[in-house]
């Protein structure tokens, strides 16, 4: 009775709760896909929580409401971020998951910076909500349309119906050969910017669950498995 006692008040205690944590991402492929086909950051996202010993429950949104979703749950944690001073007052930062660059990329003629977009008068496609439409705005460029999700970006692409995409090469790739377009077709131009896929928590996330996901996300770096993951989705 006393031995049954003291598990029940093991199971109550406020720390427990905290090995199983939220966490939002958006539908941001090759990164974040979806439930079904995860993506490079959902893989080691799990690879993450396996070392950190926690348990993880991923979650998908759009990239707008999983932000907000993210910004509102105490304790969850959101990943595929860019980092800016807006975001930093609303999420903790706890480690960078992966490095990448981005590129204008087109069907055409190269676009090398975002001078030659402007010169060319391109109509340049990017993810809405993202941080790469800010950056456009603070580039000069003002012809871009915000566009919902990949799928539609790469449609538009094929069609021309947008002349550019800001995106991340390897997305551009990975969206063509999902849908049956031809990834040779692409021209893709000298990286503009360069950025950080970080892991990022609600600012009400215990001390020491942080300390863990830091340690853990270093360990991962260190991982055989994070290339394969990354060499896997790259094609």
């Amino acid at each position: 009775m006393a031995y049954a006692l003291g598990l029940l008040l093991w199971l109550a205690l406020p720390g427990q709760a905290a090995d199983r944590i939220i966490a939002y991402t958006g539908y941001l492929p090759p990164l974040s896909i979806d439930e079904e086909r995860k993506g490079i950051s959902v893989e080691l996202m799990e690879l993450v929580a396996e070392a950190a010993g926690l348990e993880i429950d991923i979650r998908f949104a759009p990239w707008k409401r999983a932000q907000l979703l993210a910004q509102t749950t105490p304790g969850a944690l959101i990943f595929t971020l860019g980092q800016s001073q807006e975001r930093r007052e609303k999420f903790e930062y706890i480690a960078p998951l992966l490095y990448t660059e981005s590129s204008l990329v087109t069907l055409d003629q190269p676009l090398d910076s975002f001078d030659k977009a402007i010169e060319a008068g391109k109509l340049v496609g990017v993810h809405l909500g993202s941080l790469r439409s800010r950056i456009l705005k603070r580039s000069g460029i003002t012809n871009f349309a915000e566009i919902p999700s990949a799928e539609q970006m790469t449609t538009m692409l094929q069609t021309g119906r947008i002349d550019a995409w800001y995106t991340m090469s390897l997305r551009a790739s990975y969206m063509f050969r999902q849908l049956g377009y031809d990834p040779k077709r692409l021209v893709v131009g000298a990286p503009v910017t360069h950025g950080v896929q970080w892991l990022a928590a609600n600012k009400s996330i215990e001390p020491h669950i942080r300390a863990r996901l830091t340690k853990a996300v270093s360990k991962v770096w260190r991982d055989p498995r994070y290339w394969q993951i990354v060499d896997r989705y790259a094609g």
